[in-house]
């Protein structure tokens, strides 16, 4: 590609995406390759489309395309992903923050203001802290980051930093098992695709981790009957326990967020207006 305009350029990456069967996404994915590999923005792009490709920046849109041509999610290659509003730093480590999880901040976010204290929050299975870095953000709120993986703990650790400017609490084990601490809201986005539905993702989405998918179970919600049954231990009274899941669990879930003893046990629906986000008060 050296010699090529940028413009030229970036055709070039939208054919080769869309004969490869990447048609959704096409259009952004190659512009979104041809900004990193030149280190210029959208409008930098725009007003330079005419400069030709050097050799260098060649060599990594090269390496790039690639990369997304053998299906490595888009998220991966450029190492970050917008989320609520902030650009976190995202790689194969952790999960890729979905727009749909922003349902799950939202519902936490509505909850915290009607409590008359500042709140003690745990976000389980943060992955790349998403969630409970926002929340730290958004809130007067004292923010703990659990996941049973390290290597997602690292990564929670520097968005924490990049972003607040200070690490928040973090937390390594299963679930809730490793704290004796009670909150006042747990959220979760843990894992609860069956087995089956994780073979039938997008051949992008299985790149991502396979232990921050799959909730196992023949109805992938063995991790989410887990965490629903230590919340019971962790919550203090009034408290609440917010996790999202797909729309066709949210009835099995609420029904097991009632044989817990939760009582005004509500779902929220994402931006495709399906059913994302149970939760209940204890």
């Amino acid at each position: 590609m050296e010699g090529l305009s940028l413009a030229q350029a970036k055709e070039m990456c939208r054919k080769a995406l869309l004969e490869a069967g990447i048609t959704d996404t096409a259009d952004l994915d190659a512009r979104l390759l041809l900004e990193k590999a030149t280190s210029l923005s959208q409008i930098d792009l725009i007003l330079h489309y005419d400069s030709p490709l050097g050799k260098e920046q060649a060599t990594l849109l090269e390496g790039y395309l690639k990369a997304r041509l053998d299906n490595e999610p888009i998220a991966y290659i450029l190492q970050e992903k917008e989320f609520y509003g902030r650009t976190f730093k995202v790689d194969k480590r952790v999960l890729i923050p979905r727009p749909d999880t922003e349902t799950l901040v939202d519902t936490a976010i509505v909850f915290a203001k009607t409590l008359k204290k500042n709140p003690k929050i745990i976000d389980v299975c943060t992955g790349s802290g998403c969630v409970g870095i926002t929340l730290a953000a958004e809130l007067a709120a004292s923010v703990t980051l659990s996941d049973i993986s390290e290597d997602a703990l690292s990564v929670a650790n520097e968005n924490a930093c990049s972003l607040l400017g200070h690490p928040l609490p973090l937390l390594k084990g299963n679930l809730l098992c490793p704290s004796d601490e009670k909150y006042d809201i747990i959220v979760s986005n843990p894992p609860y695709l069956t087995a089956i539905w994780c073979e039938e993702v997008a051949a992008d989405v299985k790149k991502e981790p396979r232990l921050a998918l799959e909730g196992f179970g023949n109805d992938g919600l063995d991790c989410i009957r887990t965490l629903i049954k230590q919340s019971t231990t962790h919550l203090e009274k009034g408290g609440s326990l917010m996790l999202e899941c797909d729309y066709r669990q949210t009835a099995k879930v609420a029904e097991l967020f009632r044989e817990s003893g939760f009582t005004e046990i509500r779902s929220e629906k994402d931006l495709s207006l399906r059913e994302r986000v149970i939760w209940g008060i204890l």
